[in-house]
């Protein structure tokens, strides 16, 4: 059965009751605290679920981007998001310049000691961020 949550407008507490669907709204809710009838019933909380495409576009806000680049950690914090918002597979060199910039190597050190990194990101590790 479902909980409803009430507030009572003589105490000032907050209560739960517990009504099946057909008792809400036909049986009077007292409240729990001093007896009180004089209740209102509390919205429940509301959760907006974002889609794909305004979850990467909040992430490629210019405001959360800037100095980026001089931060391997943050960088390394941001591409992490973007692979989870994206919910796709990535490749494993993803994981791995995640991993190195996690421990603070730079974007160029990345670059010159991973083979094949930048070849597949256009010749540049920040554009794996959209960072070029």
């Amino acid at each position: 059965m479902p909980t409803y949550d009430y507030l009572c407008l003589k105490c000032n507490r907050r209560f739960d009751v517990v009504l099946s669907y057909a008792e809400y709204g036909a049986r009077p809710v007292a409240c729990s605290h001093c007896g009180s009838e004089n209740v209102r019933r509390k919205p429940p909380r509301i959760r907006l679920a974002r889609g794909e495409e305004a979850a990467l576009e909040s992430m490629a806000d210019p405001a959360k981007l800037n100095g980026l680049e001089d931060d391997p950690r943050a960088m390394a914090k941001m591409f992490r998001e973007m692979g989870k918002a994206t919910g796709e597979d990535l490749p494993p060199e993803f994981g791995e310049v995640i991993d190195r910039l996690d421990s603070g190597q730079s974007p160029e050190q990345i670059e010159t000691e991973v083979p094949g990194i930048s070849d597949a990101n256009s010749g540049d590790l920040g554009a794996m961020g959209g960072l070029e």
